[in-house]
């Protein structure tokens, strides 16, 4: 039991640092060697943990998924919750995560752009259509009981997503130019986090909103 103990403590030490790697300098510019020293162990430890690069960053995109994939699932598929605070929490779910890699959503887009096929490959050995497609189902589902408006639902998740990761992706510009006297970036998301709401309310709900 210690030594899987020990085992399972290394290999989230190099998950911790791989993570913080491929935020930061994003998947191709993040060598194995860098991770192996981050990590505090040499080379054929790491390759013990994770035999390519490619194990690493499917590791790394799966423990972040784990954190927030169920979360937001759940909040979603409450139909029993408004549109209006069901936004708000999956908001609140995904700027907990952002708060602590503000720089996450920038490194997907990135991704996006260097290899969008290698990323999908990725999403898709980390079995998340599943949930995606129940989130889906579910909203297509309320739409069509006439619970909520009837939208194409790329719509919905272009709208929502370009105005959940717009503020950081233009963070380092939006705090030399938009930023009050004393204002802090947390400050700025807080202001802008109601109108993620009231946006997917119009967008969404039958009631015009509040």
């Amino acid at each position: 039991m210690p030594r899987r103990k020990t085992f399972n403590e290394a290999e989230a030490r190099i998950i911790a640092e791989a993570q913080a790697l491929f935020i930061q300098k994003g998947y191709t510019e993040t060598s194995m060697r860098e991770i192996a020293a981050a990590a505090q162990i040499n080379r054929p430890a790491l390759h013990y943990h994770f035999r390519t690069k490619d194990r690493m960053f499917r590791a790394v995109f799966g423990a972040t998924l784990q954190k927030l994939a169920p979360q937001v699932l759940s909040i979603v598929m409450n139909q029993d919750e408004s549109i209006g605070h069901r936004t708000e929490k999956v908001v609140d779910t995904y700027y907990d995560l952002f708060r602590q890699w503000p720089d996450l959503p920038l490194f997907v887009v990135r991704e996006i752009n260097r290899d969008a096929d290698f990323l999908l490959l990725t999403l898709r050995s980390l079995h998340t259509r599943a949930g995606f497609g129940s989130i889906v189902k579910s909203l297509q589902q309320e739409m069509d009981e006439g619970r909520i408006r009837k939208v194409p639902l790329r719509m919905v998740f272009l709208t929502f997503y370009s105005l959940l990761t717009f503020p950081f992706l233009t963070r380092g510009l939006s705090m030399r130019i938009l930023r009050k006297e004393n204002e802090s970036f947390d400050d700025i998301l807080n202001e802008w986090k109601p109108n993620i709401t009231r946006q997917m309310q119009h967008l969404l709900s039958l009631e015009p909103a509040g």
